[in-house]
């Protein structure tokens, strides 16, 4: 506080919450004189704060999509129809593309409907092929460009009754009778499903039935960590390695480190989600990984008794979309297809000694203990031969038997019986 003298006063001028109040104090002369009302004086006019700045739109890319609900609408091959919801960004006019092929929608290969508003987030597809594995996307155009969504990928329902493509050949019936004569002789629990891949006609005995997969479901986990491949996700030097010996050895552990690490993104029950899911769009909706193999105690639901379970019809769905560029492009197909040539000799004993040279086995074995001995060997036998390619999936699942190689001799013959046919069928290569 300063003060000013002026005559018998003294003036203090005084600021306070932003007001100036200028107060006369007497002087000592005049301390018994009445104080006089304090006048004020007028502040300065604050300056009005700056205009709040308006955000930029934010441009992102839909979030999703994802399915409510698949059914049939009629019973006709074509009569399936999807439910698709998503979180639009808002950013742009929308659009709902559509493949079966997951091959990145290359031009020329998807169909799309719109366009909608950026409002949008949901869309009834109807007239989809029935048991066909779908792969859907929102791409949004926004003022920097189109934002895509992620990839979802859906299996459609069958509607007309015929599960596996066209009715079997009489060839092929002959060879299912003989593939179940050979299971009688044996008196071994098995199940078998063969798939021409060309005509995509199927055969099986007891191929419906739940098995136990052991290490061969851990198949469809390595094809989703190569469709991350193909998506970009991780690099393949990071996993190339660890696929290549997963196969070669059948081990578990390595299995469970791409579920984890790759799949999973550092957690293991992610990862078999993701699996799950994959595989259920591949069609294997009988198919169910409660935990990675080998690991009983990471069990997604919380009971280290409850078993992983696959049927023999499944696998062959999910090998027949692998080969025919639906599951994965022509390039990372026959990247994986190479991977699982790559068995080492001690496990070449069920699927690979039916076959003879000039062919390609691509294979996966699973072989474990549980109330008796399962030994298993899923796989693609293939050849090339005037700039086409021949070849059919083949699954064998045996199991409860006693010794432990019980389940070799019927495994061999079967193999045996499916080549025969086929290059009876196709000629030799």
């Amino acid at each position: 506080m300063k003060f000013r003298v002026a005559g018998a006063f003294a003036t203090a001028v005084i600021v306070t919450a932003g007001i100036a109040l200028a107060i006369a104090l007497p002087s000592r002369a005049n301390a018994g004189s009445p104080t006089p009302t304090p006048t004020r004086t007028a502040s300065a006019t604050p300056k009005a704060p700056p205009p709040t700045p308006t955000p930029a739109p934010r441009l992102a890319p839909a979030q999703g999509p994802g399915i409510m609900l698949t059914d049939c609408a009629g019973a006709t091959a074509d009569s399936a129809r999807a439910i698709v919801l998503w979180t639009p960004s808002r950013a742009g006019t929308q659009w709902l593309d559509l493949s079966i092929f997951n091959n990145g929608f290359a031009p020329g290969t998807f169909i799309s409907a719109g366009a909608f508003d950026a409002a949008r987030w949901g869309y009834i597809w109807n007239g989809l092929r029935e048991g066909e594995t779908h792969f859907a996307r929102v791409n949004t155009l926004t003022s920097a460009g189109w934002l895509t969504s992620q990839t979802l990928a859906f299996y459609t329902p069958v509607c007309d009754g015929h599960t596996d493509g066209p009715p079997p050949a009489p060839d092929m019936l002959q060879l299912r009778n003989a593939l179940a004569g050979a299971v009688q002789y044996w008196d071994i629990d098995a199940a078998i499903a063969i798939t021409d891949l060309r005509s995509g006609e199927t055969i099986d005995v007891n191929g419906a039935s739940v098995r136990l997969p052991g290490c061969t479901i851990n198949l469809f986990a390595l094809m989703r960590v190569v469709a991350d491949l193909q998506d970009g996700k991780y690099p393949e030097s990071d996993v190339g390695d660890t696929i290549a010996q997963t196969i070669n050895r059948s081990d578990p552990i390595l299995a469970r480190r791409l579920m984890k690490d790759g799949v999973g993104s550092g957690d293991v029950t992610l990862g078999m989600t993701r699996v799950n899911t994959w595989m259920q769009a591949l069609g294997m909706t009988s198919t169910f990984m409660d935990h990675p193999p080998a690991y009983p105690e990471e069990s997604l639901s919380g009971d280290p008794d409850t078993d992983n379970r696959i049927t023999a019809l499944d696998v062959n769905r999910g090998l027949r979309a692998l080969w025919d560029g639906r599951a994965l492009s022509p390039p990372w197909r026959d990247y994986l297809l190479q991977k699982m040539t790559l068995v080492k000799p001690g496990l070449n004993y069920l699927i690979p000694v039916g076959t003879s040279g000039g062919v390609t086995v691509s294979h996966k074995n699973g072989f474990l203990w549980a109330e008796g001995w399962s030994d298993n060997d899923i796989g693609i036998v293939w050849y090339e031969r005037g700039g086409q390619r021949f070849g059919y999936a083949i699954s064998y699942y045996s199991q409860h038997f006693t010794g432990k190689y019980d389940g070799i001799p019927l495994g061999q013959r079967v193999s045996t019986l499916a080549f025969q046919w086929f290059v009876a069928r196709y000629g030799y290569p």
